[in-house]
């Protein structure tokens, strides 16, 4: 009689499917096509029972890889579609070696009835993100984190004087308990520990839509000294539905965020819970506490953090753009504030642009600590509004200088004879200035261009002088339209003619200070920086004079908003660090990635309930990323 096969179970089925997945032998490249598909997958483009639909038609086509053919017979060869998920994750990540998902209770709002209840919300703690990268994923925690730089880089935030280590944790010759810690102790000690273990890290925060009435609520951290890609470079931290939100959810979220970013600073597993609770019974926390989080000691303190002006008003808790007091970097006021108007000192007001007239206080670290912003992200040592970085992309390019800019020198050009009738119409006007951009564009070879340059994107074409003009375009598109239009500029306006002198002076000045950031290293030397601040002083001349001109011809041109006001702190911050290296270009990114990842798992999910399904599928993409060679590699381009 013919002996019957044993039927493999457990342990040994598992290992018998590595044995036969040519990936863990390391003896077959992956499949270029079972890339794509899981890339699409994993981002959310394509559903699981898609990818096995399309892999089987390539193997009906005649391709035999090993891993087209996983795909291909997922769902037994797709009879059983809601199998296809299962199966593929079987094959392709039969072990995510990345911290799984940590889930607490939080209160919300039911989007359907208005009403608050509670629900679970999952979000990633990051010193298990660190613990997990460095014990399973140590090339990508060196690239990730720039192990091999922390020495020059705190050697250089000494050597530049950046006065925010002047009572920082991480200035203390020996570890406090960090539940007592009080870091107005403190303000008189210097950087005394070994800088190569400490990494910088910075953290952002954003909403983005993903549906078409509801947005989502998105913290990501990463370390400040890599150059990855978005994906490698950025980690989630937690995402919530700002439909479900209520006023107390993230409060329940920071708890266990703020917890952890202590344990981070520390370097070692929490021995106690948020607020000094017990560690939850059986978890990985007591399993793993007063560990370190990495055998090297290395640990993390926030150094930047980082978001648009929205995020910091309205979620940190720092003075909104409309106050009377708008400035968390310096005493300014608000002139149009009316109640502030009367009063306002000599010196003070926002509107001033030449630094001759301006007599503002500048808030230090001590100042910062003696005021502190409400949010919990403020109370991890360390960590004060000095940490919070003017962002280049939302500053100058999102609605931001260069917009209004652009707006007033485009509006100048078509509307040439001013209010009234005008001698050829403003849109034929606008179509040659704009095919002399393109020629521009082309000569230049510029990445990201406007397509169309329409009358609305600029003014009101029924009312093109009852407003300031501004240009509506992406950051992308703003910062290579000025440097485009700039020759135009030149050739259309009269250097004889004092007001087009200045126009030319304030673009030319503003395309420089851009592009000399975006040559220069992290760390500017004296001369480097005393550059950037003559850049800086030559642009806000020009356009102080061309405001004031348009005051006295009562034209509604060349406005001033607070953005002119974070511009001058973001050219004086970059005697610590290039303003380069805090801009949101990468994290836009990675907030809109994750928005198609919320979008691709919504249907059918309950607001309350989102965040437990996006961020599986985000493990699974990070581990996708991690694993697999050159996996939906994106060259990315800082603009």
């Amino acid at each position: 009689m013919e002996k019957r096969a044993k039927r493999l179970r457990g342990h040994q089925l598992e290992m018998e499917k590595d044995k036969r997945n040519p990936l863990a032998k390391g003896d077959v490249q992956p499949s270029a096509l079972a890339d794509k598909l899981l890339n699409l997958w994993a981002h959310g483009g394509l559903s699981a029972s898609a990818v096995q639909d399309l892999a089987h038609g390539a193997i009906l086509d005649g391709a035999e890889h090993e891993e087209l053919i996983a795909l291909g017979k997922s769902g037994n060869w797709g009879t059983h579609k809601g199998s296809c998920h299962r199966d593929i994750m079987a094959y392709f990540c039969p072990k995510l070696t990345l911290c799984d998902s940590w889930d607490i209770q939080v209160p919300c709002l039911d989007p359907k009835t208005g009403k608050e209840t509670h629900a679970d919300a999952s979000l990633l703690l990051p010193h298990l993100m660190f613990w997990q990268l460095g014990e399973n994923h140590p090339e990508h925690f060196q690239a990730m984190f720039g192990t091999q730089e922390l020495e020059s880089f705190w050697a250089n935030v000494e050597k530049c004087g950046d006065e925010r280590l002047h009572g920082h944790w991480i200035c203390l010759d020996k570890r406090p308990n960090l539940d007592t810690f009080v870091q107005e102790d403190y303000l008189d000690k210097r950087y005394v520990q070994d800088k190569s273990r400490t990494i910088p890290i910075f953290c952002h925060g954003d909403a983005a839509e993903y549906e078409t009435r509801d947005s989502l609520m998105i913290w990501s951290w990463g370390g400040l000294l890599n150059s990855l890609p978005t994906l490698h470079s950025h980690m989630l931290l937690a995402c919530y539905p700002k439909a479900a939100t209520s006023s107390k959810t993230w409060d329940s979220l920071q708890v266990w965020l703020k917890w952890s970013f202590q344990a981070l600073l520390s370097g070692y597993h929490p021995e106690v819970g948020p607020d000094g609770y017990p560690l939850p019974k059986g978890s990985v926390f007591e399993k793993m506490k007063g560990e370190p989080l990495h055998h090297n000691l290395f640990r993390c303190t926030i150094w930047n953090i980082q978001g648009d002006h929205e995020f910091y008003s309205n979620v940190l808790g720092l003075p909104h753009w409309q106050n009377q007091s708008p400035c968390w970097e310096c005493d300014a006021m608000n002139p149009t504030r009316k109640k502030g108007a009367s009063k306002m000192p000599e010196g003070k007001s926002i509107k001033l642009l030449e630094e001759k007239d301006q007599k503002y206080v500048d808030v230090d670290t001590k100042a910062a600590l003696a005021k502190g912003p409400p949010h919990l992200i403020f109370q991890v040592p360390g960590v004060t509004s000095r940490m919070v970085r003017g962002d280049m992309l939302h500053i100058l390019f999102c609605k931001g200088v260069c917009s209004h800019l652009l707006g007033s020198l485009i509006h100048i050009l078509v509307y040439w004879e001013g209010k009234g009738k005008q001698n050829k119409s403003p849109s034929e006007r606008l179509g040659v200035l704009f095919q002399e951009i393109q020629k521009e564009y082309k000569e230049a070879g510029a990445p990201v261009r406007l397509t169309n340059l329409k009358l609305s994107m600029v003014v009101d074409p029924k009312k093109p002088h009852a407003s300031f003009p501004k240009l509506e375009a992406k950051g992308a598109e703003t910062k290579h339209f000025c440097f485009s239009f700039l020759p135009v500029l030149k050739k259309l306006l009269d250097k004889g003619n004092e007001e087009h002198k200045q126009m030319i002076e304030a673009l030319e000045s503003l395309c420089k200070l851009v592009d000399f950031y975006d040559k220069a290293p992290m760390f500017l030397s004296c001369k480097e920086f005393a550059k950037s601040m003559s850049l800086g002083k030559r642009f806000f001349k020009a356009y102080s004079y061309l405001n004031k001109w348009a005051l006295a011809k009562g034209k509604n041109l060349f406005h001033i908003v607070m953005k002119f006001h974070t511009l001058k702190h973001l050219i004086k911050n970059g005697q610590v660090m290039n303003p380069r290296f805090a801009c949101n270009w990468k994290s836009e990114d990675f907030v809109g990635r994750l928005a198609k990842l919320g979008h691709s798992v919504s249907s059918g999910v309950k607001s309350t309930s989102l965040s437990k399904k996006i961020i599986p599928k985000y493990r699974v993409l990070l581990y996708l990323k991690l694993t697999r060679p050159n996996f939906g590699d994106e060259v990315y381009n800082q603009d």
